[in-house]
């Protein structure tokens, strides 16, 4: 069984045990708790699911749905609690069984569709899920919900023009996600048409991620490729030099082509430029010098003082300095070694750690999640 933690297990059978005496008993539709006694195959159930028999507590409420037609919630709380878990395909069986009902009303079966979708999500068998979200959209009630699923089954097909797209449905609904959402979606379809050499149609569609969201460093970034490619150094380094200070997380993987593009002569003024922008912020200025590190520049002289800066403040870094006797230009070649092949990234949402930088985190998915997460360790 995958992973859980306790508390989220007791938070799960508690709703599911509220959600079972809710459908027995009909709370919501009236305050007064009658005086019939709970069936006692619900408490069958729980036990074996408190017990770790989650198949057997399956086939028990799976029996009682055929025997009773007030189960419909409780069996939709039973379905998202195994989901929740990563048990997939007990989440399935229910709502098949919900579907194969007789006579259950369209909302149920509507809500059982939208729940089955979900659950082949989880799964990862997108083209179900997508079929069935389709499908749900045409509910009313529901076609947010449905729409805001769909587009993350497009994200992960990388389906960039339909995400696009259904994000504008939902923000006609009123319910769009934020605007740099949109902009990572005009993004990647830039970078293919970049990819494809296509530039006219890149940049036509990063000066439309720059309309959906001002300042977006991404957008920069990818203008800087374009202008490189079309030999237009002088407004690739300024793209770029925007991009890094607007999001520091880039510093890591874009400060050696950007002080490749100043070139040797601009290169230290660049330094200082960088340096005097990070000065105020400690952990823009540590992105700086591990970055300088990683690269094998943080012996230039622009760069001294967040050097020392940020090796007075890591105690890690001060105990390499002191292992080499106070040699500071031994311990920055040293500390570059390391860095160039460590994982530099961690997802914040998920934990997720890797050496190069995504904006997606290809783990759970979510956008801008990742942070520096340059760990020295020495031995």
């Amino acid at each position: 069984m995958p992973e859980i933690s306790v508390v989220t297990w007791i938070v799960g059978i508690a709703a599911l045990v509220i959600g079972i005496l809710a459908g027995h008993f009909g709370w919501g539709r009236r305050w007064r708790l009658p005086s019939a006694r709970v069936h006692p195959d619900y408490l069958t159930g729980l036990d074996y699911l408190v017990t770790e028999q989650p198949d057997r507590a399956l086939d028990v409420f799976l029996k009682l749905m055929e025997t009773s037609a007030d189960t419909v919630e409780t069996h939709f709380a039973l379905g998202s609690l195994y989901r929740r878990r990563g048990e997939v395909e007990r989440a399935i069986r229910i709502h098949e069984s919900l579907l194969a009902r007789t006579g259950l009303p369209a909302e149920h079966r509507e809500q059982a569709l939208l729940a089955m979708a979900q659950d082949y999500l989880r799964a990862g068998l997108l083209d179900r899920a997508e079929r069935l979200l389709l499908e749900v959209c045409r509910v009313p009630r529901l076609r947010v919900t449905a729409l805001d699923a769909l587009r993350g089954v497009y994200e992960r097909q990388h389906e960039w023009r339909q995400a696009l797209d259904t994000h504008r449905e939902l923000a006609r609904a009123g319910a769009a996600p934020p605007a740099a959402i949109a902009a990572h979606y005009l993004c990647e379809l830039a970078a293919a048409a970049a990819a494809a050499g296509d530039l006219v149609e890149a940049r036509r569609l990063l000066r439309e991620a720059r309309a959906q969201q001002a300042g977006f460093p991404r957008a920069a970034l990818l203008r800087a490729r374009v202008a490189e490619r079309e030999a237009d150094q002088e407004l690739a380094v300024r793209l770029l030099h925007e991009a890094v200070r607007r999001a520091p997380v880039l510093l890591g993987e874009e400060l050696p082509r950007l002080a490749a593009l100043a070139g040797l002569e601009a290169r230290d003024g660049l330094l200082s430029r960088l340096v005097g922008e990070c000065e105020r912020d400690p952990a823009a200025q540590r992105q700086l010098v591990f970055a300088a590190l990683a690269a094998g520049i943080a012996a230039a002289t622009p760069l001294a003082g967040a050097v020392a800066s940020v090796f007075a403040r890591e105690a890690a870094l001060s105990a390499a300095l002191a292992a080499g006797g106070g040699d500071l230009g031994r311990a920055t070649r040293e500390l570059g070694a390391l860095l160039a092949h460590a994982e530099r990234y961690r997802c914040a949402q998920c934990g997720f750690t890797a050496r190069s930088f995504y904006w997606q985190c290809p783990a759970c998915h979510a956008w801008e999640a990742f942070e520096p997460h340059a760990v020295v360790t020495l031995r």
